[in-house]
């Protein structure tokens, strides 16, 4: 989150992976490591990473600044996992953070970029296993009575709710030898796919042809009406140049149709339903293949944090939060397309995380909504963008803000309004402690160099 008009410090360069501990299991990369390097690395030691995000592409050094989190009621956002840093301050030139430095170490796990440079990360690692991923399909209230049986249940566990219909994918991952012959998910029902890949994608591509002859239809009567003479030259979709395009092309090609329009959302969201409802079934791989995935093509994201329990005892705010957020999307007519995506994990001892709750044993949800940018055209692009960072997010922090919820650090927007600015510095100032933080800003970066307008507005200037 360290973007200003004056540049940015690129740390590519420095990707090196320092050495592997395997007695103690730790790693130690430089910052601008990608977490795929890193992942490849320790595979010759039979380790890997204790979590993960969905991309792999980020630099370690970003990955653990801004709190990065995989899904898992007992696992920990990866910055918790961080046991040494190297930093290279303004104020106190380069200096080395473990846990004996207590307090500032756990400040600057999740430091946010502007403590200093991160040029070195050390963390711990897990051994190198193999995942038993299955995923189905529940409906809403199955997914509503089924969550705290499945947290508890799986070692990785995420929702991907579909707004406007009653589907709520679910995506459970184990690890291959929790299984026995009384758990052999091999045979449960899912274990043999009831449809091929053709089949899976029928109602994307199906809905896809549909909507280009509606358009085709549109176009030719309007150049009849306007005796346009160049109706009819663009190149149809037909079935066969759909064969090539992957889920995430056919969603995109789908809204990009009216991705503002209620109506045409909701279509897409049912043959997305569709889709996932013939792709139930399990898969297994090694952990950071499947813990690591698609994301889709380019996007807004908004997405916050919240407590919703202790890791023993869920109190249910997180499934009121999506309650509440499906019931408001609903009311507020907003053509929110799929998935909005939930996640959980334990509490994180770096202090500005915001699933720091000075415990270990707290529950943490992680809620994202998004909207896609599904093409290059300008003027869609702006009005998609309007629309996200206006009602929509203001939805979702309107909905959030009952239950304390945080954004993502990676996630955090410019304020809108002068007044949307001063409900989120109070929110700010009640979750983290600011004052201190701030203090070691001014002793490491006594010119604040390392920050932003937005860090400086969020957060405050240091004194």
């Amino acid at each position: 989150i360290g973007f200003r008009q004056s540049g940015m410090i690129g740390l590519a360069g420095l990707d090196e992976i320092v050495s592997v501990d395997t007695e103690a299991q730790t790693v130690t990369v430089q910052a601008g490591a990608r977490v795929s390097q890193v992942v490849d690395a320790l595979a010759e030691y039979n380790l890997t990473l204790p979590n993960l995000a969905s991309i792999a592409e980020q630099q370690m050094g970003g990955f653990v600044q801004v709190g990065a989190h995989g899904t898992g009621r007992c696992i920990a956002p990866v910055d918790h996992y961080v046991t040494q840093l190297k930093l290279v301050t303004p104020g106190r030139g380069t200096i080395t953070l473990t846990e004996e430095d207590g307090e500032l170490f756990h400040l600057a796990k999740v430091g946010l970029g502007c403590l200093g440079v991160v040029v070195e990360v050390t963390m711990k690692c897990i051994p190198a296993h193999k995942l038993v991923e299955h995923t189905f399909v529940l409906s809403y209230k199955e997914a509503k009575e089924q969550a705290v049986e499945l947290l508890e249940k799986h070692k990785h566990m995420r929702y991907m709710w579909i707004p406007y219909t009653d589907t709520v994918v679910v995506v459970t991952n184990d690890p291959e030898d929790s299984f026995d012959s009384e758990t052999d998910w091999k045979k449960d029902a899912d274990a043999t796919p009831k449809f091929s890949d053709d089949e899976r994608f029928q109602p994307l591509r199906e809905l896809l042809l549909e909507l280009t002859k509606e358009q085709k239809e549109k176009e030719d009567a309007w150049s009849m009406d306007n005796n346009d003479s160049n109706a009819g030259e663009k190149q149809p979709i037909t079935e066969e140049s759909l064969q090539g395009m992957g889920f995430g092309e056919l969603r995109d090609a789908l809204l990009a149709f009216d991705p503002l329009d209620v109506e045409h959302v909701k279509r897409c969201n049912r043959a997305e339903a569709e889709f996932w409802k013939r792709s139930q079934g399990y898969q297994v791989r090694p952990s950071h293949e499947l813990l690591q995935f698609d994301c889709g093509g380019q996007q807004w994201v908004l997405e916050t944090c919240f407590p919703t329990g202790k890791q023993e005892k869920n109190n249910g705010n997180d499934m009121q939060f999506m309650q509440d957020l499906l019931e408001g999307i609903e009311r507020e007519n907003i053509p929110a397309p799929a998935p909005i995506e939930q996640r959980w994990s334990a509490s994180s001892s770096s202090i500005m995380s915001p699933a720091h709750d000075g415990t270990l044993n707290g529950l943490h949800c992680w809620v994202g909504i998004i909207y896609y940018l599904p093409t290059e055209d300008e003027s869609q692009r702006r009005s998609i963008t309007n629309e996200f960072t206006g009602t929509y997010s203001d939805l979702m922090r309107s909905v959030g803000g009952p239950y304390g919820a945080t954004s993502h650090w990676a996630k955090l927007e410019q304020p809108k309004s002068l007044w949307k600015l001063v409900d989120l510095k109070l929110h700010y100032q009640q979750k983290f402690p600011l004052s201190k933080f701030n203090s070691v800003r001014a002793w490491l970066d006594p010119k604040n160099l390392m920050a932003n307008d937005l860090l400086n507005q969020v957060l405050g200037v240091p004194p």
